[in-house]
């Protein structure tokens, strides 16, 4: 192993600086949180999930875009397939653009719930210690791009797998 190439705790995005809030707390937060994480004041979102935190402190879940647009309108979003018309295949397709007045009103009362009803089931964390090329065959392997990192038991923060690809991509001979 070539001794200059960085360990994963080289690469994390500290918690402090990855978006993260309390499972009770509301998705509206959650939209905040993403919005104020924009690449240099473009509104691009830097990140399109979030880590969830129970009381504790310890990491219980993710909340993703998928999940968020699940809340603000569950009938559309909500991933069971329902027949809505005789021999129409898509859900809502034609019936998307009839809906957006609804999808107002329907996202204010929404977002108010908590985000521990729409968050994901928590993904397996990495060392800190752990080669760069390790959690890219892990995060290929599991189709992600990003995973909590834990140093003693710790969540320390979120190491993506474009900052992996970044490290492992510049140490080629291109």
């Amino acid at each position: 192993m070539n001794n200059s190439m960085p360990v994963v705790k080289d690469l994390v995005v500290p918690l402090e600086l990855f978006p993260h809030l309390g499972s009770e707390e509301s998705v509206h937060s959650a939209v905040a949180q993403l919005f104020s994480h924009t690449a240099n004041g473009t509104g691009k979102l830097m990140f399109d999930e979030l880590l969830v935190i129970n009381s504790q402190s310890q990491y219980v879940g993710r909340l993703t875009i998928q999940g968020i647009l699940t809340c603000f309108f569950p009938t559309l979003f909500d991933g069971n397939q329902k027949a809505i018309f005789s021999g129409k295949k898509e859900k809502f397709t034609d019936l998307a653009i009839l809906l957006e007045d609804s999808f107002q009103g329907e996202c204010k009362r929404q977002g108010a719930l908590p985000v521990s009803q729409f968050m994901v089931p928590p993904l397996k964390s990495i060392k800190a210690d752990m080669h760069p090329l390790h959690a890219a065959e892990i995060m290929m392997a599991e189709n992600q791009t990003c995973l909590p990192v834990v140093e003693d038991q710790a969540l320390i923060g979120v190491v993506r797998l474009i900052d992996i690809f970044r490290t492992l991509a510049s140490s080629c001979a291109l």
